[in-house]
């Protein structure tokens, strides 16, 4: 069954990404035509984010804009993903190599999440938004993502896919999805045509575990034409870029541990 989000809450995280959006102060009237909430409720939602420090409502324009709360929040996030900038870096160099959209991608329960999208300039592509999700069975990313894991892991994940799915949703077809990942993990990437729209392409590797420890992917995409072409030299150009931020991160220190009295050890 699909779980629906606790209304209040989505509708903060809301309130926040227009004003990531729309980057200037807003009134109260615009927020509520624009995401279409009721009076009442979005003035009280306005106030208690005031209260709470997270907006600043300023009298005289009577319009309201987020405060360094809101930043410092979320702030300590980009560095602890992030860290050194090898990943980025790594972004970058295969963007430039394949010229092509690049997306960072990361585990979020039984989806996928762009965590990172670069964008060529060229209009050949089919980017995708920071922070959308998909389910992991309906992406390259999420594919070498599951190949990472064993038959078994897979099965109990694809049980709450279906779960999630409900009464009406499409089953995942277990045994033909455990031999796309046999080949997966055999080839060390996933090509992937058609999904999810039908004139896109795919290529996705999993990446070495960084030092935080979230799994990770790199997908590369495209028009089909373009990313069927360009197959070998966008998988080669992967690899490379690939093996260097896994040769990076090796050298990079483990982190120092603390015992009970707050004493730290290398």
């Amino acid at each position: 069954m699909v779980r629906s989000p606790i209304k209040s809450a989505a509708r903060v995280l809301e309130v926040l990404e227009l004003f990531a959006e729309q980057r200037m102060p807003l009134r109260q009237k615009f927020i509520v035509e624009r995401l279409a909430y009721p009076q009442s409720s979005t003035t009280g939602l306005l106030k208690s984010l005031v209260s709470l420090g997270y907006l600043n409502y300023h009298r005289a324009s009577r319009t309201y804009f987020p405060t360094t709360r809101v930043s410092a929040v979320g702030g300590w996030i980009n560095h602890f993903i992030y860290g050194s900038g090898a990943l980025l870096e790594m972004m970058r160099r295969i963007h430039d190599e394949t010229e092509e959209v690049v997306a960072l991608v990361s585990q979020n329960d039984l989806f996928i999440q762009y965590l990172r999208v670069i964008e060529p300039d060229h209009p050949h592509k089919h980017p995708v938004a920071e922070g959308a999700m998909r389910l992991l069975t309906r992406s390259g990313a999420g594919l070498v993502l599951l190949s990472r894991m064993t038959d078994r892991a897979v099965a109990r994940l694809v049980r709450h896919i279906d779960i999630h799915a409900g009464p009406g949703g499409k089953r995942v077809d277990l045994p033909r999805l455990l031999a796309q990942l046999h080949d997966i993990r055999a080839e060390g990437f996933c090509f992937l045509s058609g999904i999810p729209f039908p004139e896109a392409a795919t290529i996705s590797m999993p990446l070495p575990d960084a030092p935080h420890g979230i799994p990770l992917a790199i997908g590369v995409g495209g028009t089909v034409a373009r990313i069927t072409a360009g197959r070998a030299r966008i998988i080669a150009a992967m690899r490379g870029a690939v093996e260097a931020y896994r040769a990076g991160i090796a050298a990079i220190p483990p982190p120092e541990l603390e015992d009970d009295a707050g004493i730290s050890h290398l």
